[in-house]
């Protein structure tokens, strides 16, 4: 959480420690600023240090995928959002620094917007439970509703990692989300390596943004940020620069991703695809 950054130390965090000290007083203590640098968000496999045998056992692929049948609903029109945000894995050495935040914050964004949230976040988005909740957003997604699916957290090969350390793959989601309806979906990935979604998710009626292609990092941003680098582009183009529509704020992310990276001396490659039809409006 944003309130509690200076207790987390993960993996790859660049801290630049300033002793001040008062030209007035001596005697006055010395004060430890610590200006909190960027972070990369890696790719999880470089970091997964369990034998081979047991991260295999832990790789959900299309073959445990269910093609989820439509609910059968009194009405439709409805507005339904599953936002997942995993900074504290299990493992200290796997945490990451702001995925939580980037989870309230879309949680909140959507709720404005009139979506109904189920929100994961940290030890509570195992697998089972992104299972569960995908599985039911799955389920509602029938033509008529509008859905929404954010996760923010590692990546690895176009797999999302749950908190309890499982590979779930695009190929995964594909499956679960095959037979919906709805022409109107939005996906958003802030997440190393997870360009893949953009491929095996985009369908008529949907808008994929990811982070990252299927190669290069995410990044967490620094204290002031206090978002992952793409999120916080993301949600500066809503509140701050006033975007209605979806398109034009993917836009403005990854400018403003790859303007950061550039003055970092990184290389990013966040993008989108656009498969829905006129402007999509949250």
């Amino acid at each position: 959480m944003k309130t509690n950054w200076m207790f987390k130390a993960p993996m790859f965090l660049l801290v630049g420690v300033l002793a001040l000290q008062s030209c007035q007083n001596d005697d006055m203590p010395i004060q430890e600023v610590q200006d909190v640098e960027f972070a990369v968000r890696p790719d999880f496999a470089t970091i997964d240090m369990r034998p081979a045998e047991v991260i295999a056992e832990h790789k959900i692929t299309e073959e445990q995928a269910t093609e989820v049948p439509l609910k059968t609903l009194k009405s439709t029109g409805g507005k339904y959002a599953l936002v997942i945000g995993i900074s504290d894995y299990y493992g200290t050495s796997n945490d990451l620094n702001y995925c939580d935040d980037d989870a309230i914050d879309w949680k909140n964004r959507l709720e404005a917007e009139g979506y109904n949230v189920i929100l994961l976040l940290d030890q509570n988005a195992t697998y089972s439970a992104i299972q569960n909740a995908v599985n039911n957003l799955a389920g509602l997604s029938s033509a008529g509703n509008e859905i929404a699916f954010c996760y923010s957290g590692h990546g690895s090969r176009g797999n999302i990692i749950s908190a309890d350390l499982y590979y779930i793959s695009a190929r995964w989601f594909r499956t679960t989300f095959s037979n919906a309806t709805s022409t109107k979906m939005m996906f958003c990935f802030d997440a190393c390596q997870i360009g893949a979604m953009a491929s095996y998710l985009n369908a008529t009626g949907r808008v994929v943004a990811v982070a990252s292609n299927r190669s290069l990092y995410a990044y967490d941003g620094d204290y002031y940020m206090q978002n992952g680098v793409f999120t916080y582009y993301m949600m500066q183009g809503f509140d701050q620069v006033g975007y209605i529509y979806l398109e034009p704020d993917c836009e403005y992310a990854i400018d403003n991703m790859e303007d950061w990276a550039y003055y970092k001396g990184l290389n990013v490659a966040p993008s989108y695809v656009d498969s829905y039809s006129g402007d999509f409006d949250l």
